[in-house]
């Protein structure tokens, strides 16, 4: 159904990419990858109200990441062409352009920061991610079908802009665009707008976990809890074959 690979971004390349966090060779390199190994910040990355430094106190891919201090409603910016391809009109094509990046956080905001994707200072889509958490949280967000607007080839800006409290946040692994089966990306409490339509088994665990129960709790009762003795001392009867050891 779906014979043709990455568009200028290969198959081979892109799954370098995702598991260089636990292979020991050299970190691969792309022009639409951002690992900030090098001890300078790329030209194209500034911020306001911000301090950005190159950090070696979390990083995802490599030895490294952009350890970003905000202000309120401080922004980071990178400037350069994004590389944002639209879905192939013909249908053969069947991938979608997406965002990626991964976010790690020390102290959780019940807050958000927003992503937003410019052309020529033109404001063409967005999407919020959730930063009430500790740690590594990933976002796998297509243009076309999970982000706020229309996408336009040639955006050459992404803005990240902070919630209105100070904060600081370490990002890795962002890559601008790159093409990716739109049927694998899973929403989480970070971004539950992803691949909302799905009804795949295991890409619909956010949305079960939302579920309620619909009858009453009730505390279990002693004569419950040796019913269900029973009936796990007659699971691990069929299970287990008795045998010496």
């Amino acid at each position: 159904m779906m014979k043709q690979p990455f568009i200028k971004f290969g198959v081979t390349t892109l799954f370098s990419l995702l598991c260089s966090t636990f292979l020991h060779a050299q970190v691969v390199t792309d022009e639409r990858m951002f690992s900030f190994e090098e001890p300078q910040i790329p030209d194209c990355i500034s911020g306001t109200r911000s301090q950005l430094s190159v950090s070696d106190v979390h990083y995802k891919d490599g030895k490294h990441s952009l350890e970003w201090t905000f202000e309120p409603g401080g922004v980071l910016e990178l400037k350069k062409d994004l590389k944002f391809e639209k879905k192939d009109p013909t249908g053969k094509d069947l991938y979608l352009s997406a965002f990626i990046v991964w976010v790690y956080n020390e102290e959780p905001q019940d807050a958000t920061i927003e992503f937003e994707f410019l052309k020529d200072g033109k404001k063409c889509t967005s999407f919020p991610f959730g930063i009430n958490f500790t740690g590594w949280r990933a976002a796998w967000v297509c243009y076309e079908r999970d982000m706020q607007g229309i996408p336009e080839e040639g955006m050459n800006e992404l803005r990240i802009v902070a919630p209105n409290s100070k904060g600081r946040l370490f990002i890795d692994h962002l890559i601008t665009s790159t093409k990716v089966d739109a049927r694998q990306q899973t929403a989480d409490l970070q971004v539950p707008f992803v691949n909302k339509g799905t009804t795949s088994h295991w890409l619909v665990i956010y949305k079960h976990s939302l579920l309620k129960p619909d009858i009453e709790l009730t505390p279990v009762g002693n004569k419950q809890r040796e019913e269900m003795q029973l009936l796990e001392k007659c699971f691990r009867d069929m299970i287990y074959t008795k045998g010496k050891i």
